[in-house]
């Protein structure tokens, strides 16, 4: 269903090129406006060599955003303490690197993040790199006022981490009739209906 306009093709490009740079993007859009379908868009365009990790609901404090995190990774750690959670955490995002897959967190309504502290857990997974190179991409998806709050100055070490920040406007007037068109299609529509 996912109808290509000039955004959404520009934010998915973006996307995949934060992903293969191995960088934190921050998407931002309307409720409606195609960023959960977009970033399904990049996890079918990716390859055998990224390992996607989707949390969508993030209401989650530090401990528990990690030890999600630790579970999607497969990674059974007997102690939910911040550091052993992390210490497995990056033991399997570098073992990750050295057999070519990148690990791509992907969070999604990241508004719905209830406190500046899982926002640090989230700025310090950016820490896990290398000399030449992060060992992860990571993408927080989310409604337009994610992109306000973290304009506060107490979130400033995160968004000095942000490579990449792409707002998905509406669609352009001269792409509706494409998009009513794609989406009739799609649904088994065969000839005009307008």
């Amino acid at each position: 269903f996912l109808f290509l306009s000039r955004n959404h093709e520009e934010a998915l490009a973006r996307l995949q090129y934060a992903v293969e740079e191995k960088d934190l993007i921050l998407l931002t859009g309307e409720v409606g406006s195609g960023k959960t379908t977009l970033t399904r868009a990049l996890m079918d365009s990716l390859g055998e060599k990224y390992r996607v990790i989707v949390i969508i609901n993030p209401q989650l404090t530090p401990v528990q955003f990690l030890r999600t995190v630790a579970k999607r990774f497969d990674i059974d750690v007997p102690y939910n303490f911040k550091d052993n959670l992390l210490d497995a955490i990056y033991e399997k995002v570098y073992r990750d690197y050295e057999t070519g897959i990148t690990p791509v967190i992907l969070i999604d309504e990241a508004q719905l993040i209830p406190n500046k502290n899982t926002f640090e857990e989230i700025r310090l997974l950016t820490n896990f790199q290398l000399d030449h190179t992060n060992l992860l991409s990571l993408i927080l998806v989310g409604q337009t006022d994610l992109r306000k709050r973290l304009k506060h100055k107490t979130y400033l070490p995160l968004r000095q981490r942000i490579g990449l920040f792409f707002h998905l406007g509406p669609l352009a007037e001269d792409e509706i009739r494409g998009y009513v068109e794609h989406r009739l299609r799609i649904s088994g529509l065969e000839g005009p209906l307008f």
